[in-house]
C-alpha cells in the first residue's frame, strides 16, 4: 500500500483545512504529522503522549478535538472499535483491517478480492453505500505465543 509523501500529506492537509474554513495552526499540523507517521492506529491518548515529548503544553483535549475534526473533514478515519477508545487512521487509501481481540492491535492489509466484494442487493435498497472496509478479527501470533507459553 503506497502512502503519500510528507509533502503530499502536508499539501492535502492544507487544502482540506482551507476548503473547510479551518485555520492551519501549528498544533493541528503537529497532530496531523504525528498521526500520518505513527504507523499504527493510535488513540488520542497515545497521540498525546507522543506529542507531549516535543510540545509539553499541548492538552489531550486539543489532540482529541483535532483528531475528530480530521475525521469529520476527511483527513482521517475513526477506526472501528470494540468498546475501547476511538482509534484513528490517516491512511485513506482502500485497505482493510485485521484486529487482535486480545491485545487490540489493528493491522492494515490490501486484497483485491475484498476490495471487489459485491454489496448485497438488500443492503443497496436500504442504503446508499459510499464505501466498504472488511474487518477480520482474531488473535495475533504474539498473543497466541504468550498463551502457549503459559500452558
Amino acid at each position: 500500500m503506497q502512502l503519500k509523501s510528507s509533502a503530499e500529506q502536508r499539501e492535502a492537509f492544507h487544502t482540506s483545512c482551507r476548503r473547510h474554513g479551518l485555520r492551519i495552526t501549528p498544533q493541528r499540523e503537529v497532530i496531523y504529522d504525528v498521526l500520518c507517521h505513527s504507523g499504527t492506529h493510535p488513540t488520542a491518548e497515545e497521540m498525546h503522549r507522543l506529542i507531549r515529548k516535543r510540545y509539553p503544553s499541548m492538552s489531550l483535549d486539543t489532540v482529541n478535538r483535532a483528531l475528530l475534526t480530521f475525521a469529520r473533514i476527511g483527513l482521517a478515519e475513526v477506526v472501528e472499535g470494540y468498546g475501547s477508545p476511538r482509534r484513528f487512521d490517516a491512511n485513506l487509501a482502500m485497505h482493510h483491517h485485521v484486529h487482535c481481540l486480545q491485545c487490540g492491535m489493528i493491522l492494515d492489509f490490501s486484497d483485491p478480492t475484498y476490495d471487489a466484494l459485491e454489496i448485497p442487493a438488500s443492503l443497496k435498497k436500504q442504503f446508499t453505500i459510499l464505501g466498504h472496509k472488511v474487518v477480520l478479527t482474531g488473535i495475533c501470533r504474539e498473543c497466541r505465543e504468550k498463551e502457549n507459553r503459559k500452558r
